[in-house]
């Protein structure tokens, strides 16, 4: 017997490869988009959920506080647990001669494990719950600079707190810059990113007010 195969016009696709075709690269959005925001940084390893809360100077006296609860105190440099999430965590400090200082940790992209992107009726679910739950989101080591209460001059005042803007700027230029190549693979937005850079610069306003100068208190 022969055997009879119908013919297929020339371009025409096969439905199945197609399909096969499109399902792949969906698979692989999550990694092109991460790829992106990293812009050629190696990926990390999975967070442990361990953070090293240090300060400046060292020594201080920190309680760490998550959703209105007590997570641990301690003296700084310590480490403590975080558990993966959306709420944020604070960091307040105090040291002898210094402004009692409080930072806020945000719970960033983990990079270590994949975000699943809205592709397909699975990745969509997934995608859903990493949004929902915070479960590829980890929080990054801290240091806490408490500034002097008294500055000898104005000039010192504003050259500490300068460089401690600058220090924040820079540390959320990276976050800032990985949004606006993906921000699919980043969930924050830009501009989300920038309020919280601002939140922090103003808070640093903040303490500068709370200090003092040894000369110019010594004039009055």
């Amino acid at each position: 017997m022969t055997a009879i195969f119908a013919s297929r016009p020339a371009g025409l696709a096969v439905p199945g490869l197609a399909a096969l075709l499109v399902l792949a690269g969906c698979g692989t959005y999550h990694v092109r988009a991460d790829g992106a925001a990293l812009n050629g940084e190696q990926a990390p390893p999975a967070w442990n959920g361990a953070v090293t809360v240090s300060s400046d100077p060292a020594g201080a006296s920190c309680t760490v506080t998550r959703a209105g609860a007590q997570v641990a105190q301690i003296t700084a440099p310590a480490q403590v647990r975080l558990e993966r999430g959306n709420s944020p965590a604070e960091v307040s400090c105090t040291a002898p001669g210094r402004v009692a200082t409080a930072v806020t940790l945000r719970p960033l992209r983990d990079f270590g494990v994949q975000h699943h992107q809205a592709t397909g009726p699975m990745g969509s679910l997934n995608h859903a719950e990493d949004i929902r739950t915070g479960r590829v989101r980890r929080f990054f080591d801290v240091t806490v600079a408490l500034p002097p209460a008294s500055f000898a001059t104005a000039a010192e005042r504003d050259a500490w707190f300068a460089a401690r803007a600058e220090a924040i700027r820079a540390a959320w230029t990276v976050q800032i810059g990985r949004a606006e190549r993906s921000q699919d693979a980043m969930i924050d937005s830009a501009a989300t990113l920038r309020g919280y850079m601002n939140e922090d610069l103003a808070a640093l306003e903040r303490q500068k007010a709370a200090t003092t100068v040894a000369r110019a208190a010594r004039r009055r």
